[in-house]
């Protein structure tokens, strides 16, 4: 969805955006900064958290990259309108810029992203979930899903009703810890440029980056299908 000079675009706003966070966040100030080398600036959990607080919860304003501009394509792609409000309380959607080190835990365990609205309001938002690989994405790195999981009932998925914990690490999300009597999942490919679509209903996460030295960036957010 994105030419070659578009995506170069948006990958050189993100690294702005995140060296600034860097800089306000932990005072550390480097020259030709790059995702991909993230965790050689970033070098422990603690400063790493002090900046994802920042870049879970970010909005159009804070890219130098047209975001809202390009919501028009993703309609024309799936065939119907899309919102990046919320259509349950006018709330703006925000945009969660991922960054996930080598050999960490920087993923969310397998999930469903509806349970949090049916546990916590008891409604199923019609939300499209987008994914977007800025840097680092390869066949050790890339988003598992596990394909039409959207189509199993929900008595053949054994999650759990809060928050799970995988290696003694508690995580927000809901854990799907079986499917359809299994609990495997794939990494399709997405290529620089393009966009992986999938339902709110799609089993997805557990995405250990399993690369040596490579800082997984992708850019993540939702949109509500408008009535």
């Amino acid at each position: 969805f994105l030419t070659e000079k578009e995506f170069q675009s948006l990958k050189s706003g993100l690294d702005e955006c995140i060296q600034n966070i860097i800089f306000s966040e932990l005072g550390i100030h480097t020259d030709s900064f790059d995702l991909n080398n993230y965790h050689h600036v970033v070098k422990n959990d603690d400063d790493h958290y002090k900046v994802v607080s920042k870049t879970r919860d970010l909005f159009p304003e804070d890219f130098n990259f047209p975001i809202g501009e390009i919501i028009p394509k993703f309609e024309s792609l799936l065939g119907f309108g899309l919102t990046d409000v919320n259509i349950d309380n006018g709330e703006k959607l925000h945009i969660i810029v991922r960054i996930n080190r080598p050999h960490s835990t920087d993923y969310n365990p397998p999930h469903k992203d509806i349970y949090e609205g049916v546990d916590g309001e008891g409604k199923i938002p019609k939300i499209i979930n987008l994914w977007i690989p800025i840097c680092g994405v390869t066949p050790l790195s890339s988003l598992p899903i596990v394909p039409k999981s959207h189509l199993l009932p929900e008595n053949q998925v054994f999650r759990t009703l809060e928050g799970g914990v995988v290696g003694g690490k508690k995580y927000r999300v809901r854990m799907v810890k079986e499917w359809n009597g299994n609990n495997e999942l794939t990494r399709p490919v997405v290529n620089y440029g393009g966009v992986l679509f999938f339902s709110s209903h799609l089993i997805h996460g557990l995405a250990i980056n399993e690369e040596k030295d490579k800082t997984r960036v992708s850019l993540e957010f939702r949109l509500c299908k408008k009535d």
